[in-house]
């Protein structure tokens, strides 16, 4: 109601023909200040009746002097015609201004009630209705009308803390950990139960250890999980190490499920030949072999566990020029079974390609000789 505006007896007769469109209605000189002045939202409704009976009802949203801007043919009725000096224009109580009024037999309200520090006394509030600003005094708040086993009640001494079904409300000066902790461990059992922290405000989890100055926090920066050790080793899961601190991650032979691996590269080791020469597969599997001298035994460690796939690639360097590898009876040659023929000259490189399914007892080599 607090749109619709009044004033008493404001009545007077139309000063200018209109027809049954025209938005400004001009009444009698000096009779416009019986009228109220809407602003805003504000507007009252006007009523139209000529010598003949006919009656049209107007929506006045704005008045200056004695010309008022109007909606036409409201509350049911159409735009006519009206002429000068026989056409009153009042101020009447309609069906529309009646229908704003919250009704004594129940209503939905579709604004707000602004009671102005005024009190609401021995009322129910139920269902959906909100109070913004002022206060409840000595009142409960029950889900169900009469229930006391669950309603919460604000004691009328002072520091006396409220409770909820009669028990103390928290607040943020308690031990929350105290509180929920029993037996040393804090339940969080549930089947819809989630913790969230620092949503919408970038908070962070700290896991301290026993000197409270070394810890572990997991934090989100918009687009990543930000994972940070301060004095702290690193992470282990089931008592391996996983080094992600140091921009590494050790699986320790477990299997990565199907992924997704794009712009990676093979670690590379470079290997100066000796006699016996033992290559580890696990220090990279692109190995640069300086072949400065023959290598009469030849041997490679660490291989992928039975039933993995392994490859190694060798770029083998020439020193001098000439040297040889004898390789094991383990190496399995394409093209007919015989091991490659290296270069010969001074720099010049070979490429052989070993690879194993079986754990290294077998290996299979191809290869590709002579690159300048």
């Amino acid at each position: 109601m607090a749109d619709v505006i009044f004033t008493n007896n404001a009545s007077a007769l139309l000063a200018a023909t209109i027809d049954n469109s025209e938005t400004v209605l001009q009444v009698a000189a000096g009779f416009g200040a019986l009228f109220p002045s809407p602003t805003g939202a504000q507007y009252f409704m006007a009523s139209l009746e000529d010598e003949s009976g006919n009656v049209e009802i107007c929506k006045c949203t704005s008045r200056t002097n004695d010309l008022l801007t109007v909606v036409r043919g409201e509350d049911g009725t159409v735009g006519q015609a009206f002429t000068l000096t026989v056409t009153r224009v009042e101020l009447r109580v309609t069906a529309a201004v009646l229908e704003e009024f919250v009704q004594v037999t129940g209503d939905t309200m579709s604004g707000n009630l602004d009671m102005a520090t005024n009190e609401i006394e021995n009322a129910y509030l139920t269902g959906t209705t909100r109070i913004t600003g002022g206060q409840s005094i000595g009142m409960s708040i029950r889900g169900t009308l009469d229930q006391t086993d669950n309603e919460i009640v604000v004691p009328a001494g002072s520091g006396v803390r409220a409770t909820a079904g009669g028990a103390g409300l928290v607040v943020d000066t308690d031990d929350i950990v105290a509180l929920l902790d029993t037996a040393g461990v804090i339940d969080l059992v549930s089947a819809t139960i989630g913790v969230q922290i620092g949503k919408g405000n970038g908070g962070y989890l700290r896991i301290y250890d026993a000197t409270d100055t070394d810890y572990m926090q997991i934090a989100h920066d918009g687009d990543d999980i930000l994972v940070t050790f301060v004095t702290t080793d690193g992470l282990k899961i089931d008592g391996v190490d996983v080094d992600i601190a140091n921009g590494d991650l050790t699986l320790n032979d477990n299997t990565v499920d199907r992924a997704l691996i794009n712009d990676f590269a093979v670690a590379r080791q470079a290997v100066t030949a000796t006699t016996t020469t033992a290559l580890d597969y696990e220090l990279g599997q692109y190995i640069e072999l300086d072949l400065a001298v023959d290598i009469v035994t030849f041997s490679i460690t660490n291989p992928p566990i039975t039933a993995r796939y392994g490859a190694l690639r060798l770029k083998i360097t020439q020193g001098a020029g000439g040297q040889t590898i004898t390789w094991p009876a383990s190496v399995k040659w394409a093209l007919g079974g015989s091991a490659p023929t290296l270069s010969t000259g001074a720099s010049e490189v070979d490429f052989i390609d070993l690879w194993t399914d079986d754990a290294g007892t077998t290996w299979y080599g191809a290869y590709a000789t002579d690159f300048a």
